[in-house]
């Protein structure tokens, strides 16, 4: 997915509000109502309401625009279906369903852009046995070095020149995805006078955009730290008296990015070190700066070695765990609840400090059950079992050391209080893999409720697939598994009718490569092409598979959804998994349309960015330099020159949203509308 710059926050919420039936998840990652109650308050994990509950914390810098809140806790059965609510409970938004996990962390498993530049090695003569495939060509191209160059000058010049609020936002943003190696020229002072405009909006979006261009200069690294630690050049650098909570969380995350690219120690231990202030000073800052630290911390390369980064490694740990064994009230405990995936993220399994993080996270989980004295904040737990189904072994069988593990996580799926941690503890099952794991989740599969469990148990079964097409042991050692999980999906997805679960399935075929399913999909596509909830994700289901044969059929489903941003942009998707370039034009020429929707035009730029096709660029940059155009349209057509242009693979916050308890959520992570996961 491409990403955009904060201005996209008021396109997110208009997706939010044109009826999509599900995840929202068309031109961003998550709900619009995520975030938690105030620091002050018990948060209990319970099922989200609607817009009247709109609870913000306290002292942040600017007042997000989402309309969020958290429902009170209520109690259930032993073992409530997953994702219910109580009798009588008015349920908004649904944060416990499945595509919610999915549109955060779809990512790696689409790696959309890279499947469009590499070699098309299919059939060449698929065109000539079915006519109305000449459009597919067998490769995007992508922008050459003198394109990029080209695109920068003109975001810079135009960068200078507008007042424009969207359009400088836009500009900013495009400009740190190009970089400045490929810019050709250093893009920090572009940036830099932007921290001193009157505008919240632009000041977060420069600070944020230093992170994003990669830059490891002394003059990036010093204005990003400084922002941080609100010294007085940070305090300069804004123009102000001192650097607001806002700005500094999106510096953190900046300062995160930039230690994911960092390979010389002095350069990490100089990001690092503000951050981890942050961190020792948590119980009397702002949430969302204390989890903008810890999860930039979380950013930190595990692969890197050698004596000062193992020191510098443990330096973090012992940060986060000294502020993880704190007493705190259930507020507080849902900012500590970003410490167990970040451990994750940054620790190596086979070391021994594993060992006792391991024991650690199973305690806090174990507690939910009524068996533990560890933390009992339900956010808390969601995120120990994400950690643990990051840092154990294959459980194959009595032997293997990730067996308490596991047995813990099969009794949490059962039987623990949190809906949310059940469904994470299957995924977290799928994570860790081995025969007993794979055979747990296969014969829960057909008894499970089917409109309630089944999405999350084919989501997973889907997770296991996937990883054993990445081993490419699927025709090997894991053949015979392979085509148990399969054979499982198939036979739910003929009995299925709940959308949400026809949806589940449907991607979890697409992630395991079953091409048998590719008929079924298409005959459900046609049936429920006007089910936003259906016709979405098979789409893209059938966009995973590589079928061609459905290139008609989704070009025809793009072509009904004018008003319909998110099947919109999953045909898009599937369009150009499947090499069909003929969108290009027409993306383009949508684009330049008078007259459209804020969100028809955001999924046209996420669809031209997603491309990443340089035939797209004349008619982008003539647009954006167009003075007569509206100007909403030519702020998009620079989200989409950086979209395309995009150094990156991933998008840049793909880093924070693939392995992150969404669930914990800050107004500056994601509410919907103005966290970074929420940007394009």
């Amino acid at each position: 997915m491409s990403n955009s710059p904060p201005w996209i926050r008021r396109s997110v919420a208009a997706l939010a509000t044109s009826g999509l039936a599900l995840a929202h998840g068309g031109q961003y990652r998550g709900p619009g109502n995520v975030t938690p109650p105030s620091a002050g308050a018990a948060s209990t994990g319970g099922t989200f309401r609607g817009p009247a509950d709109v609870l913000p914390s306290p002292g942040a810098g600017a007042t997000p625009t989402a309309a969020g809140g958290v429902g009170a806790a209520r109690g259930g059965p032993a073992r409530p279906a997953l994702g219910g609510a109580a009798r009588g409970y008015q349920v908004g938004d649904d944060l416990g369903r499945w595509e919610f996990w999915w549109e955060f962390g779809k990512d790696p498993f689409l790696n959309l852009r890279q499947s469009l530049y590499r070699r098309d090695e299919r059939d060449p003569a698929v065109a000539l046995w079915n006519p109305r495939l000449a459009g597919l060509r067998p490769e995007t191209e992508p922008p050459t070095a003198a394109d990029l160059r080209g695109v920068a000058s003109q975001l810079s010049a135009l960068l200078s020149e507008t007042r424009d609020r969207d359009t400088t936002s836009a500009c900013l943003v495009a400009l740190a995805k190009i970089g400045s190696d490929r810019a050709g020229f250093a893009l920090t002072p572009h940036l830099l006078p932007l921290l001193k405009r009157g505008d919240q909006e632009l000041r977060e979006t420069a600070a944020l955009a230093l992170g994003i261009t990669g830059d490891r200069d002394d003059a990036t690294i010093r204005a990003v730290t400084d922002l941080l630690s609100e010294t007085e050049a940070g305090k300069e650098l804004c123009g102000k008296l001192h650097v607001n909570v806002r700005t500094r969380a999106f510096a953190a995350f900046g300062a995160g990015l930039l230690l994911a690219r960092s390979a010389r120690p002095a350069t990490s231990i100089r990001l690092a070190r503000p951050l981890l202030a942050i961190v020792a000073a948590a119980p009397s800052l702002d949430r969302n700066l204390v989890v903008a630290a810890i999860e930039a911390l979380a950013q930190y390369p595990r692969t890197q070695r050698g004596p000062a980064a193992d020191l510098l490694r443990d330096e973090i740990q012992d940060a986060l765990e000294r502020y993880y064994a704190r007493a705190v009230g259930a507020g507080r405990q849902l900012i500590q609840a970003h410490v167990p995936t970040a451990v994750a993220r940054i620790s190596d399994p086979g070391a021994r400090r594993a060992d006792a993080w391991r024991r650690r996270f199973s305690e806090d989980l174990r507690a939910g059950l009524g068996a533990g004295a560890g933390k009992v904040n339900h956010h808390v737990a969601q995120s120990c079992a994400l950690a643990l189904g990051a840092m154990c072994a294959p459980w194959d069988d009595d032997n293997s050391p990730s067996r308490p593990e596991g047995e813990l996580l099969i009794e949490v799926y059962r039987g623990h209080r949190d809906q949310q941690t059940r469904a994470f503890a299957a995924l977290a099952l799928a994570q860790i893999g081995g025969a007993r794991a794979r055979a747990f989740l296969l014969a829960e599969l057909p008894r499970a409720n089917k409109a309630l469990e089944q999405p999350w148990l084919s989501v997973a079964l889907g997770v296991v697939a996937a990883r054993i097409r990445t081993a490419g042991t699927q025709d090997g050692d894991d053949a015979e598994v392979f085509a148990a999980v399969t054979e499982a999906l198939l036979r739910r997805f003929d009995e299925v009718r709940n959308p949400s679960t026809v949806g589940a399935i449907a991607i979890a075929l697409g992630l395991a490569g079953a091409g048998e399913a590719n008929d079924r999909l298409r005959r459900r596509l046609v049936e429920h092409r006007k089910r936003d909830a259906v016709a979405g994700y098979v789409a893209l289901a059938l966009g995973l598979l590589e079928d061609r044969r459905a290139v008609p059929e989704l070009r025809a489903l793009r072509a009904d959804a004018a008003r319909r941003p998110f099947v919109l942009l999953q045909s898009v998707r599937a369009l150009g998994l499947l090499g069909d370039h003929t969108l290009t034009p027409q993306l383009v020429a949508e684009l330049q349309a008078s007259g459209q929707s804020v969100a028809r035009l955001s999924a046209t730029a996420a669809a031209l960015a997603q491309i990443g096709d340089r035939r797209c660029l004349p008619a982008l940059r003539a647009l954006a330099a167009d003075p007569a155009a509206p100007p909403l349209s030519r702020a998009f057509a620079a989200v989409a020159l950086g979209g395309v242009c995009d150094k990156d693979a991933l998008p840049w916050n793909a880093a924070y949203a693939t392995q992150i308890n969404y669930r914990a959520a800050t107004e500056t992570l994601t509410d919907g509308a103005a966290g970074i996961l929420d940007l394009l």
